[in-house]
């Protein structure tokens, strides 16, 4: 195989393979209201706006939702990247601590730090490796196969 092919799964398929990962958003909506919420109080508490604190924190809220959603589901998207077999281990080891990825399992490759959620990984952070004939085929969020694919051309 020449080239290494990335591709996106779309919006369905990450919901049905990772439905953990809807939970991570509205765990981050929450806390983010939270915090957008003091934010505002102590800014109308010292004079800095006269706005209702409804309104401000709603914009707020959805300009934060917006973000984090394209986040999670476009930047972070469950892919899958497909690249030539004959990948050195170590050179693979050495790219997977570059993008702050451990081996814990045969083939499984867990962040260093939880990415998406606070209390759990989900299963679209993780990436695994299998190998095929002459095809290596590496699944997880989509940035970090991006910086992968990369580090082991």
């Amino acid at each position: 195989m020449n080239r290494d092919t990335l591709k996106r799964l779309k919006l369905t398929d990450q919901l049905s393979a990772d439905p953990l990962k809807l939970f991570s958003l509205i765990e981050k909506s929450v806390l983010a209201y939270i915090l957008i919420g003091l934010v505002f109080i102590i800014m109308r508490k010292t004079g800095l706006i006269e706005a209702s604190l409804g309104s401000s924190i709603a914009c707020g809220t959805i300009g934060y939702l917006v973000i984090a959603t394209k986040l999670i589901y476009h930047d972070e998207a469950l892919s899958e990247l497909r690249t030539h077999a004959n990948i050195d281990p170590d050179k693979l080891k050495i790219a997977m601590l570059a993008i702050d990825y451990s081996e814990k399992k045969d083939g499984v490759y867990y962040p260093n730090k939880k990415t998406l959620s606070i209390f759990y990984f989900c299963k679209s952070e993780i990436i695994t490796y299998k190998t095929n004939d002459e095809t290596a085929i590496f699944t997880g969020p989509h940035n970090r196969l991006l910086r992968l694919s990369n580090l082991i051309a």
